[in-house]
């Protein structure tokens, strides 16, 4: 949802925007950080099974906070905790100062360190079963560095960080030995089906409020339709068709501005609304965009569900 709102932030704040650059330096950090978890994706293709269970970005209540694991896989022997990072460069670790120190175009920067990271959320996950009277069972954590590109330095006596640090190519190594080093089941698999209804029944995806977080209110968005073949920013409604200078035409070109107005201002949208954001002045032109839209209400007041371009 992050990535997704920060794309669409992108393609609806001018450039000349004061809060442009740092829309665009988010946006690379997110996708670096999205590529590295769906590199792993590969990796766990060729380990699954029967009984293993996947989640993803799996976010869970403690207390009045919450907690957020990259990737949780579940067997019923044990569980392991798979946090991905895609960070170029020279990595190092310290193994007094458990810092993680990465040097790149002979600038050093101090990053936090991933493994105590993951460890935290082991202590977290490990609480948030024992309030729901699951067995215990072994959780293993792992820290898996996805790009090619960044190559890690861990002393041969840093008994903290070898072995927890790798990089992806090592993780099937990793899980086939740790699958064949536990025995013993722990839970059944009653007790996998109910930490997955439990998973996803409690699972909070985080919901930022991005146009907050930079500032901005929805004048400050430009507003009409793209071409989906150039790119230009304002292409014409006629006769039921987009149609841009570029030369092309399409009919379904409003999907994606009505997505960016869903995820940047509201999942609901008036006709008078779609008007002004689409940039057509006609009605029944809107009118006949947004019927294929769950409606609630009547005449004016009637507005228009535009979830299901989200979800």
């Amino acid at each position: 949802m992050k990535l997704w709102r920060l794309e669409a932030l992108e393609r609806r704040v001018s450039p000349d925007c004061s809060v442009f650059g740092d829309i665009e330096e988010s946006l690379r950090i997110v996708r670096i950080g999205d590529r590295g978890e769906r590199s792993l994706d590969y990796y766990i293709e060729l380990v699954s099974s029967n009984d293993l269970l996947v989640f993803y970005d799996l976010r869970l209540p403690r207390g009045e906070h919450h907690f957020q694991m990259d990737t949780v896989l579940v067997t019923p022997r044990f569980v392991l905790l798979v946090e991905v990072k895609n960070i170029s460069g020279d990595i190092y670790f310290n193994k007094e100062s458990k810092q993680m120190i990465r040097v790149l175009n002979n600038i050093s920067e101090t990053f936090p360190n991933p493994l105590l990271q993951v460890s935290q959320q082991k202590f977290q996950l490990q609480q948030f079963l024992q309030n729901y009277g699951f067995p215990n069972i072994p959780i293993y954590t792992l820290v898996v560095f996805a790009s090619r590109n960044g190559i890690l330095h861990i002393q041969s006596d840093d008994t903290f960080h070898l072995g927890k640090i790798i990089s992806i190519q090592e993780f099937i190594f990793k899980y086939q030995k740790l699958n064949e080093s536990v025995l013993g089941q722990v839970w059944s698999e009653g007790d996998l089906n109910r930490v997955s209804d439990l998973f996803i029944r409690e699972h909070k995806p985080e919901d930022v409020d991005l146009m907050k977080r930079f500032g901005l209110k929805a004048a400050d968005l430009m507003k009409g339709v793209h071409c989906p073949k150039c790119g230009r920013l304002g292409v014409q409604h006629k006769h039921g068709k987009w149609v841009c200078i570029c030369g092309s035409s399409s009919k379904d070109a409003h999907v994606l501005a009505l997505r960016d107005y869903a995820l940047l201002i509201d999942e609901w949208i008036i006709n008078q609304e779609a008007r002004n954001f689409l940039g057509v002045e006609s009605r029944h032109a809107i009118k006949r965009i947004l019927s294929n839209f769950e409606k609630e209400g009547g005449t004016k007041g009637t507005r228009y569900n535009l979830k299901p371009l989200i979800y």
